[in-house]
């Protein structure tokens, strides 16, 4: 007789942003809400899970049947930020883009764009220093970075069409290094944000992303 398998059910998705979507959704937006002031407030270390559980009414049996543990959790606190931040921020400019010029001006606007919506949110801005905790973090941040690569490759694909980006490396290969940057430039902010004043905050915004830009222009 084959053994049984007795790992325990869980909902169906890859992701637990995914399972969470089967919740209903105003179970779901109090457990991700509960979640999302602990993290800001406490960091990842810093949060109980037992004291999000209760803040959102939900049992441990209830919570794991959609989230496998803390760390799954948090993964799909940041995925509902980023993606919150997404939709409120217009990216559609640089792939409209029909110059060289326009398609990084549309990156710099839309950069703009988010820096002030996290100036005006200091739970979003508290959130995102925590990412960058330390291992449990990262592995949490897998399935959210997944996402931001695959827009990033769509991003790298246009600007090569218009030769804004060098064409003579591997696409993977300059998506990950623009990737690399790119959280470079943001843990940098994470660690800095309550020293900034937004007008400084601008300015070194816009000179990391032309920083990027010169990193992967044409060489000639």
């Amino acid at each position: 007789m084959a053994a049984e398998d007795k790992r325990k059910s869980m909902a169906e998705g890859d992701t637990a942003l995914e399972r969470l979507a089967t919740l209903a959704p105003d179970r779901r937006a109090r457990l991700l809400d509960a979640a999302e002031a602990a993290f800001a407030e406490a960091g990842f270390s810093g949060a109980s899970m037992n004291a999000i559980l209760t803040a959102a009414a939900m049992s441990k049996g209830q919570a794991y049947y959609y989230v496998h543990d803390k760390g799954d959790l948090y993964s799909a606190v940041i995925e509902r930020a980023l993606g919150d931040l997404g939709g409120r921020t217009d990216f559609s400019a640089p792939f409209q883009a029909a110059t060289i010029d326009a398609f990084w001006d549309g990156i710099y606007a839309a950069f703009a764009r988010l820096s002030g919506l996290l100036s005006a949110d200091p739970v979003m801005a508290a959130l995102g220093r925590t990412m960058y905790e330390g291992p449990q973090t990262e592995k949490a941040l897998e399935a959210p970075l997944a996402r931001i690569g695959r827009a990033l490759e769509l991003l790298v694909e246009k600007g090569q069409g218009l030769g804004a980006i060098r064409s003579d490396m591997p696409r993977a290969l300059i998506v990950d290094m623009v990737l690399s940057a790119a959280r470079a430039l943001d843990r940098w902010f994470a660690e800095n944000w309550n020293d900034l004043a937004s007008e400084e905050a601008a300015r070194l915004n816009l000179e990391g992303l032309k920083m990027i830009r010169a990193m992967v222009a044409p060489t000639s």
